[in-house]
């Protein structure tokens, strides 16, 4: 396990079915995620863990435990604060610290800077797991095969993408 993980708040609230709005109340959405977090990184032991979310205004920093909550600064997207942490406060710990983004334009850059890259749903999986069920555990087992999606995540996914796609229009 990490000492720290970096989220990426949108990009993960939007791809996990559980939480994304899909039309309801944002604002609800994002305090869910954030409470599933906080307690899903106190119950992985992680030291650390950052959610950052694009600013829509307000307050800029929450802490509520190990989660600290950033909000960017108006302009400066979720990805762009991501990776300046990387590249700033956590860049002497890249080797022990966790950067959750299924956006290739954070995963790219985090990989290089020596950041371990998890997309939304094998951190929401790896993170969903009751401490002590290693099952399908591929971080802690080189050798094992990857649990797969069951017919009713992927069904789940694929309607959050394209109930999305329809929103877009």
């Amino acid at each position: 396990m990490p000492e720290a993980v970096l989220v990426d708040g949108y990009n993960v609230l939007h791809a996990i079915p559980r939480f994304a709005p899909r039309g309801a109340d944002l604002a609800t959405a994002r305090e869910r995620f954030e409470s599933w977090l906080s307690v899903a990184a106190g119950r992985a032991g992680i030291g650390c863990c950052v959610l950052v979310w694009d600013g829509r205004g307000g307050r800029r920093e929450r802490r509520a435990g190990r989660l600290t909550v950033l909000y960017t600064a108006a302009g400066v997207s979720a990805d762009d604060r991501l990776l300046d942490l990387c590249r700033g406060e956590f860049a002497t710990r890249s080797t022990s610290t966790w950067v959750v983004s299924s956006d290739r334009d954070v995963q790219d850059p985090a990989r290089q800077l020596g950041f371990t890259v998890l997309g939304a749903m094998a951190f929401y999986r790896g993170w969903s797991t009751p401490k002590g069920d290693r099952s399908g555990d591929t971080e802690n087992d080189p050798g094992a095969v990857p649990r797969r999606s069951s017919a009713a995540e992927v069904d789940e996914l694929l309607d959050a993408f394209l109930n999305a796609d329809r929103e877009r229009g």
